[in-house]
């Protein structure tokens, strides 16, 4: 008939264009990262070799920060993608001429560019339940940081005080703005595709030099304490110098890695490289040797065979990969030889099981408002609390708390473990939901949906050994993932952006 075309054959039909692993950017968006590289590089020199600086030099450093917070206030992504390289080096960078530390200044020029899009209508900052009970938590971690109680905020047996402001950033204040950004500034597959690229070379890094902690060249790792004086000789400690916090990242990122590599929109090389990333994160997991660490990512891999479509028999091979693996090494892996791999520590049982003891006593001592922000090693110095007779009154003396909800509740007492619980509950319910509504293709669909309710349940898992209060880099992380894909559930499918190849083809997942 006139005016239809003939039918394609099937063998015929043209391949979707292949979408960038990095996301395009026009002229001025460009200009603003590489200006804001090439002046972050000079200050960071400048800072190093000769500052704090009088003179004209000292002049010309300022004059420069001035340029670089204005590229940083214009461009709230960018400030993002900073102040996440900032924290997950924090431990590493140390610049004895700033009056903050980096990830502090650029948290706080985050805070502003946010504010300034909020104002001039570039972005959408929607306040709902959600961000009214986060700002009702904040405010109860601040009343009880000034207010009065029975033991200072010091370390015990140092004297050393505990800043509890940096506390209140590090555990409340960043995940909360990472949330709201996230919903606001990662809303498109290509601003989204930023934030994944991200999370793939955090875990990357941690699985490269968590391997060659134990394997060498050592030359090669870098920061140098990961060799020289890591805080777990025997574990894979990261740039954390943490084992947990780093097999946090690298299960987030093994699970990423998989996802882009069963990406059919991108290019062939990509998803070679994002399927090399995988291996190494199992890898650099493994070598944790945690029992935490192994179960979340367990975990993991259940919820991503059942949930990830498109790549389920991919995770179901490693499930089965992964059991055989176990049964073979069984009598290793119950061992308490932790350099050979074994996770057999009865000493941190008992370490565990008395301050859960310690905990019960002191919720039942203050249960309402708490022992105050930074307290619960001074409670656990003073007010020790044995598990059994069997068990040594010693395990567990003097810590802070490993487990984060127990933590919060002595700290700020029932009333702060409910706010804290709602805040999880609400988060919890606004990703389930941002999954339910994503649409299954492209990088602004399922994929960010699975990647923020897996990090959401292995950062939660997490927190029944550690207290994630600590933690900056991966609070920060987990919340911003979340709010992304809340952020992209809210824009719907008339206004998804992005390739037409990467909005036909993308990853079904």
């Amino acid at each position: 008939m006139a005016g239809l075309s003939a039918p394609v054959p099937v063998g015929s039909r043209p391949r979707p264009r292949a979408v960038p692993f990095l996301p395009p950017v026009d002229g001025a968006d460009r200009g603003r990262i590489v200006a804001a590289v090439v002046i972050g590089c000079v200050l960071m020199g400048g800072v190093m070799y000769a500052g704090p600086v009088p003179g004209p030099t000292g002049v010309l450093l300022v004059a420069m920060a001035c340029a670089a917070g204005g590229i940083l206030l214009r461009s709230p992504l960018v400030t993002i993608v900073l102040l996440l390289v900032a924290s997950f080096l924090r431990l590493a960078i140390h610049f004895d001429g700033l009056p903050a530390e980096p990830m502090i200044l650029l948290f706080a020029a985050l805070v502003v560019s946010a504010g300034l899009a909020g104002m001039s209508g570039t972005a959408r900052l929607r306040f709902g339940p959600l961000e009214a009970v986060m700002v009702a938590y904040l405010l109860w971690n601040v009343a009880s940081a000034m207010g009065e109680h029975v033991f200072p905020a010091v370390i015990p047996g140092t004297g050393e005080p505990i800043v509890l402001y940096r506390f209140i950033l590090m555990g409340t204040v960043f995940p909360f703005v990472g949330y709201i950004a996230g919903k606001a500034f990662f809303r498109s597959a290509t601003q989204i595709r930023v934030l994944v690229i991200g999370l793939l070379g955090f875990a990357a890094y941690s699985a490269l030099v968590s391997i060659l902690q134990f394997t060498g060249p050592e030359a090669l790792v870098w920061p140098r304490y990961i060799v020289e004086a890591p805080s777990w000789p025997e574990r894979a400690v990261g740039v954390f110098d943490q084992p947990v916090v780093n097999g946090l990242v690298m299960s987030a990122g093994f699970v990423a890695a998989v996802l882009l590599a069963a990406d059919r929109s991108l290019r062939t090389w990509h998803r070679v490289l994002s399927g090399l990333v995988a291996p190494m994160c199992a890898v650099g997991i493994y070598l944790t040797h945690t029992r935490a660490v192994l179960i979340v990512f367990g975990l993991a891999l259940v919820m991503c065979a059942v949930i990830a479509r498109g790549a389920r028999a991919v995770f179901v091979a490693i499930l089965v990969a992964a059991a055989a693996f176990v049964a073979a090494e069984w009598a290793t892996i119950t061992s308490a030889d932790r350099a050979s791999g074994g996770l057999g520590s009865p000493s941190e049982i008992h370490d565990r099981l008395n301050m859960i003891t310690t905990s019960m006593w002191a919720i039942g001592e203050k249960p309402l408002a708490g022992w105050g922000l930074g307290r619960f090693a001074q409670v656990n110095t003073h007010h020790h609390q044995q598990w059994a007779s069997d068990i040594s009154w010693e395990r567990g003396y003097g810590y802070s708390s490993h487990e984060n909800e127990l933590g919060i509740a002595v700290e700020l007492g029932l009333i702060g473990l409910a706010l804290w619980l709602a805040v999880l509950v609400l988060l919890l319910v606004q990703v389930v939901r941002a999954f339910r509504r994503l649409p299954a293709t492209g990088m602004d669909g399922r994929t960010i949906g699975v990647l923020a309710l897996i990090a959401l349940v292995v950062w939660s898992g997490t927190g029944l050994t550690v207290d994630l209060r600590y933690n900056d880099f991966v609070n920060l992380l987990v919340f911003l993932l979340a709010g992304a894909a809340v952020g992209a559930s809210t824009n719907g499918a008339g206004t998804r952006t992005g390739s037409p190849a990467e909005r036909r083809d993308g990853v079904a997942v």
